[in-house]
């Protein structure tokens, strides 16, 4: 640290250089990121009431007061009455935070485990090991979708949880979720759904007459959802939610913080100070786009998602890897060539997607950021790249 502080000019002149090497979202070759430029409301909001903490409710109760209300909101949106939950710092800690749910109502289990299908977020490998939970992965059809039959075999009397997915990292697809609670129906387990990146398209997806499985509150198995707003909700990062169906689980399983100055508290989060203005900002985002504005801005992505779908079974010697199902495509090769090739060349080009070697694909996601415009240059660099391969 300097003796004497700098000019303002002259900091942000440096910060400047410092931050030349980062990317933008507008630079058009981000395609594999689950985020997106935040909206200029969100930002705007979030700067007049950035001082607010949420870590310590009582002294901010307007905060806290706002916080339940957009919970409240979000639930709602999900099919869900009286909800209750809570802004975090993303999916990870949400989900952590519903496996130690899961464990925590079921201290009699010795050995306590969760089964997941193969293809879910590496978020439960950390909670798996944080909390001491077998972590028990369902394997995937041939087509990426989930072997229900494999997963009930997983299930036994150590289970205490089970997770499904709401638009996997890798396709966007969602897992049966009615099909799961019947198998659970009627038996003491834990059933959190991880919609992390899923949250804040499948309602909207809804509105625009899509063909949406039941994944959320509807299936009434279903104890606690994630859902990010810091996704497609197009919120400040980090802004991730935990949603709860049982308004006595704070009570039962809360950490109790006892000496704050706005008073006693109970809290799910692993966090102590937590940022109010994240929940301010999204709360504004709501209620300046409304489900006419979210549903228009999925509607762009999903109409971005189909050309680009078309585009590429266009292109001999790479395939999608599933019809798209959400605003994320993937991408394989049609003769079974390892997709490393490809990702590294199409990385000398700028492109950044997501690499899932287990899967063989690349994925991209169609986010709102994302014009027509990067679409039509990423598909003449993919000709490039395959034709460079020879892959065609």
């Amino acid at each position: 640290m300097r003796n004497e502080g700098l000019d303002k000019r002259k900091i942000l002149q440096i910060l400047e250089e410092k931050l030349a090497c980062d990317h933008s979202y507008d630079e058009g070759y981000i395609l594999g990121s689950m985020c997106t430029e935040v909206n200029e409301f969100g930002k705007e909001v979030y700067l007049k009431y950035i001082s607010k903490n949420l870590g310590d409710p009582g002294l901010f109760p307007g905060t806290a007061k706002l916080e339940e209300e957009v919970v409240a909101e979000i639930g709602e949106l999900f099919n869900g009455s009286n909800i209750i939950g809570s802004f975090m710092t993303g999916g990870s800690e949400a989900n952590l935070i519903a496996m130690r749910i899961a464990k925590k109502l079921h201290e009699d289990i010795k050995e306590p485990e969760i089964v997941v299908p193969i293809s879910a977020h590496r978020s439960f490998d950390k909670a798996g090991d944080l909390l001491n939970i077998k972590i028990k992965k369902a394997r995937l059809k041939n087509n990426f979708e989930l072997d229900l039959e494999h997963f009930n075999s997983l299930i036994s009397e150590n289970t205490c949880g089970v997770v499904a997915i709401a638009g996997t990292t890798s396709l966007g697809l969602i897992d049966p979720i009615e099909k799961i609670g019947e198998i659970i129906d009627g038996r003491d387990i834990f059933f959190h759904v991880d919609a992390a990146f899923g949250g804040f398209v499948l309602p909207f997806l809804k509105q625009l007459s899509y063909d949406i499985p039941p994944w959320d509150f509807s299936v009434k198995q279903v104890d606690s959802i994630t859902a990010d707003p810091h996704k497609m909700g197009m919120g400040v990062i980090p802004s991730g939610g935990l949603f709860l169906r049982n308004k006595e689980i704070i009570q039962k399983v809360g950490f109790e913080i006892p000496y704050l100055a706005g008073g006693n508290f109970k809290h799910l989060h692993l966090v102590g100070t937590r940022p109010g203005a994240t929940v301010i900002a999204f709360w504004a985002i709501m209620e300046y786009l409304g489900i006419k504005g979210f549903t228009q801005i999925v509607q762009k992505c999903m109409d971005n998602t189909h050309y680009l779908a078309e585009q590429i079974k266009e292109i001999k010697g790479v395939a999608l890897a599933a019809e798209p199902v959400m605003n994320v495509i993937g991408i394989t090769t049609e003769n079974g060539e390892s997709i490393c090739e490809l990702d590294k060349e199409l990385r000398k080009m700028h492109w950044m997607l997501g690499k899932f070697e287990e899967f063989n694909l690349i994925r991209a996601v169609i986010m709102p950021h994302v014009t027509r415009e990067h679409l039509g240059r990423f598909v003449n660099d993919l000709k490039i790249a395959v034709k460079k391969l020879k892959l065609n």
